[in-house]
């Protein structure tokens, strides 16, 4: 499994010939996405950020919710946390978790709390959590940490985090990577992960962002 970010939250899985991208986002956020196809969109609340589909080539199945979904290989269930705080109410986030060749992938979104008891139960299974970093308009990062260690992933792939060029006000990734006790970490352009190559102990990744 080929695992790629492409900014903020947008992340691109390759698994046996199909491909997801998850939060795709429009220019307005002040990077570009570039030119990207995909079998299976997730999105995980309505923000022209995080939802722009008709950003992503081709005629891929969007999933906008909670719910189960059985695409070719992927297995994906939608779980619903509380979103934004709107004038005609509370918007959802939906936290995406994602099986395919025997791994479990876990996409928070845009979480902004912690979750329910029941809910890490339900997800720490996952192999690969990506989780906002950046803070602000997310959980903040020692919340975030203590949520990952919770969950207890092998590896955790920070997203969501302030980068140059971006628009919106989010935190540095140096305030998670020190929050989490990475001293150093040297981004690579892409994640190759197996169900047999996973690493014994917690690890971040630092992905470059592919433009």
């Amino acid at each position: 499994m080929e695992i790629v970010w492409l900014g903020h939250s947008c992340i691109r899985i390759k698994s046996l010939g199909v491909t997801l991208i998850t939060d795709p986002y429009a220019d307005s956020l002040g990077l570009s996405m570039g030119s990207h196809a995909a079998d299976i969109v997730t999105i995980s609340h309505d923000h022209p950020h995080h939802a722009s589909s008709e950003a992503v080539e081709g005629e891929p199945r969007v999933l906008t919710g909670p719910g189960e979904y059985e695409i070719g290989d992927f297995y994906i269930i939608g779980t619903g946390t509380p979103g934004e705080q709107l004038d005609e109410g509370r918007a959802i986030n939906t936290v995406f978790t994602i099986r395919a060749e025997g791994l479990t992938l876990c996409h928070l979104g845009d979480l902004k709390q912690r979750l329910s008891s029941g809910q890490v139960e339900d997800l720490n299974q996952a192999d690969v959590l990506f989780v906002p970093a950046g803070g602000g308009t997310t959980i903040d990062t020692s919340s975030l940490v203590a949520l990952i260690n919770l969950i207890g992933p092998r590896i955790v792939v920070p997203m969501h985090y302030w980068t140059e060029g971006l628009r919106v006000e989010l935190g540095p990734l140096d305030s998670f990577l020190a929050d989490m006790g990475v001293s150093e970490a040297s981004p690579q352009p892409r994640l190759n992960v197996t169900a047999t190559n996973l690493p014994r102990d917690l690890r971040v990744v630092v992905l470059q962002r592919e433009i």
